[in-house]
């Protein structure tokens, strides 16, 4: 996600790891970027998971983003695409849905619903939940 709208959705089936997160960056993130017209004029956030973490991961980062937000260690989860997650499993929630093929079909059209004025006040309020960290000495935030 970015202040200009939402990127590509995609469904995993089971578990992912280091190297399957790794091929969705690879086949989405500069997609995306590009779809939203930002090429690369953004900053790359990902939190402190493992898969996240993984040498492959930081390598492949290193040379294909241009910035990255770095977090210590223990950093308290200020992740905007959670709340987008949020505010998509309140819209698919209102649909009476059946099968796994209705829930995606569902979740992808609702996911293209999500208008960027909710991204863009996502994004621009980070510097505030950065301060509301700093605030709280890296304690828990209304965030």
């Amino acid at each position: 996600m970015s202040a200009s709208g939402l990127g590509n959705l995609i469904f995993i089936d089971g578990i992912i790891n280091h190297a399957h997160y790794l091929n969705i960056l690879r086949d989405n993130l500069k997609l995306s970027a590009q779809n939203l017209d930002i090429r690369n004029n953004f900053v790359f956030y990902q939190d402190n998971n493992p898969k996240h973490k993984a040498l492959n991961v930081r390598l492949w980062c290193l040379y294909n983003c241009p910035q990255n937000f770095k977090t210590p260690p223990q950093s308290p989860d200020l992740n905007s695409i959670e709340h987008i997650c949020r505010e998509l499993e309140v819209r698919v929630r209102k649909h009476d849905i059946k099968t796994k093929s209705e829930l995606k079909r569902v979740m992808m059209a609702e996911w293209m619903n999500i208008d960027a004025e909710i991204t863009k006040k996502l994004v621009k309020s980070i510097p505030k939940r950065l301060k509301a960290v700093v605030d709280t000495k890296g304690y828990s935030t209304k965030y």
